[in-house]
């Protein structure tokens, strides 16, 4: 039995859960906010844009794109030989984030 203060696992939650607990982080609602104000960006636009380390945004890009918040025009795997263009996924546009 669990109680009401403990943590769920992120599989245990809903959609619309995982996208605003990815939300929740200050570096990663300053990407979902450049993104809405600014359409698909590349990774060193969102870093200068939000003045954060590339690393960071990167890792925060990577829990946004895992929670549907946002996605990008190329696969993971093809990554090393391009850049991607990140946006917001169609849903988080709609909602008016």
């Amino acid at each position: 039995m669990t109680a009401d203060f403990e943590l769920r696992s992120p599989t245990d939650l809903y959609p619309f859960e995982r996208r605003e607990r990815a939300r929740s982080g200050s570096i990663r609602s300053q990407i979902v906010g450049y993104l809405a104000g600014n359409g698909a960006s590349k990774l060193a636009d969102i870093s200068n844009g939000i003045a954060t380390s590339r690393d960071s945004v990167r890792y925060h890009l990577a829990a946004l794109e895992a929670a549907s918040v946002v996605r990008s025009d190329i696969s993971a795997g093809a990554r090393g030989r391009f850049t991607p263009f990140y946006a917001l996924t169609p849903e988080e546009t709609e909602s008016g984030s």
